[in-house]
């Protein structure tokens, strides 16, 4: 995952960054039972689609639900039903050099003497052993500057589960920690949830396991650099890989019944001037006698509806572009995607320029930004519908374009500072 970038309060530069194929069970008895209902083609294919439930394998993706589909509060997007995914990149976007894990673990901490370092280290809360043996490690880095800690590899391994979150979380702050920086995370309570369905052997989930660490909702590896030279053969190590890139996400459906205000749900859907766009198929649904659902996929502007729950592999003229975060928010109701947008300072140009500031009542296409504590930008999202935002975490191939909870927004690039979000919506809605 790469991190992203972004400046100090829209203006100071800042280091700090990370269709659905729909499976229809008894396709031909929908069909048929429309068509003696007289309903127009386009109408049948909206019901096929509203009754889909799993993310498109063939667009690359292994995704499966995880839990019951849950209920969500009513609101002006209509009556949301929630069924948990796990999404993972298929195997030919992992590659097997995307990242260099050769070369010793080293921590720094910038612009930090010895008797700072000691200071900070007790801060972040260690005892007065651990920040012992920190400083025996410990050597001046004159051309950082700063210090730099040389840690063996018995060292790393040995850390303590707590000890190991509150240093990475501080050692995330710096952007020459690139391990901690750009960390494999997991959205879940138990490694089993991160792991479940995949071909990585018992021996090899016996090196990851201990290595992972909580914080908020998320757990974490950052050890890859360590452990990298144990795993037992190429094919383990891809798929070591391919599952630590797993992203927890969420299909979501719009429940539509005769009763509904169906005029609600276009003026809500149809912002940014789609209403024409989403008016046919919901009066479609809400039509029928009996209850439907559809994927809000279908609801979304070109863009989203396009990537959700997708992947990209990288082109060769891809390689000088970041479509991230900030690129994936500027472009959310772009008929055809602005590449000026890759660069983050066009996207914070954008939103200086063509958003105001909001505290509150979100509603779809507004703008999240996760600030840390100096107030750099380091991600961003779009506003959905209830606590539901789509963003992108990262640029590389194996980074999908995947709906978030607004409360999970500030794990996906933690810090020891405090993160906090930002609203803005575009002047012109």
């Amino acid at each position: 995952m790469s991190e992203e970038r972004g400046n100090t309060a829209l203006d100071t530069l800042s280091d700090a960054h990370h269709e659905t194929i729909k499976t229809v069970h008894s396709v031909r008895k929908w069909v048929a039972a429309l068509a003696v209902l007289g309903f127009a083609s386009w109408v049948i294919l909206a019901m096929v689609i509203s009754q889909s439930r799993v993310p498109s394998a063939a667009s690359g993706n292994a995704a499966y639900a995880t839990s019951k589909p849950m209920i969500a509060t009513d609101g002006p997007w209509g009556r949301l039903e929630y069924s948990p995914i796990v999404v993972s990149p298929p195997r030919e976007y992992v590659a097997e050099s995307a990242v260099d894990f050769s070369g010793p673990v080293v921590w720094h901490f910038p612009n930090v003497g010895s008797t700072g370092l000691s200071r900070l280290l007790k801060e972040i809360g260690f005892d007065a052993g651990l920040v012992a043996d920190l400083e025996i490690i410990a050597r001046a880095n004159v051309s950082m500057p700063g210090m730099s800690l040389h840690p063996s590899k018995e060292f790393v391994l040995g850390l303590s589960a707590d000890n190991r979150a509150k240093l990475y979380l501080a050692l995330a702050d710096y952007p020459q920690n690139t391990d901690c920086r750009n960390q494999f995370l997991f959205r879940g309570r138990t490694t089993e949830e991160w792991f479940a369905g995949s071909d990585v052997s018992p021996e090899t989930r016996k090196l990851v396991e201990p290595l992972i660490y909580r914080h908020g909702n998320f757990m974490y590896f950052a050890d890859m650099r360590s452990i990298d030279a144990d795993i037992p053969s190429k094919e383990q190590r891809l798929e070591l890989l391919r599952t630590l890139r797993r992203d927890s996400t969420f299909l979501v459906h719009v429940k539509v019944s005769n009763k509904e205000d169906v005029d609600g749900l276009v003026n809500y859907w149809g912002r940014a001037g789609r209403v024409q766009d989403v008016r046919p198929i919901l009066e479609s649904l809400a039509g029928r006698p009996e209850e439907q659902l559809i994927n809000i996929t279908h609801l979304l502007p070109p863009l989203a509806r396009r990537k959700l729950y997708t992947y990209s592999a990288r082109l060769i003229q891809d390689f000088k572009m970041t479509r991230d975060c900030h690129w994936t928010t500027a472009n959310f109701f772009q008929e055809t995607p602005d590449d000026k947008f890759a660069d983050a300072n066009m996207f914070f140009a954008e939103l200086r320029e063509e958003f105001y500031r909001i505290h509150g009542n979100l509603q779809l296409g507004d703008a999240a930004l996760v600030v840390d504590s100096r107030g750099a930008p380091v991600h961003s999202a779009t506003y959905i519908a209830d606590d539901i935002f789509f963003h992108r975490c990262g640029s590389d191939s194996s980074s999908p374009w995947a709906l978030t909870k607004g409360e999970d927004l500030l794990g996906f690039y933690p810090r020891r500072g405090k993160l906090t979000i930002q609203y803005y919506r575009r002047k012109n809605m």
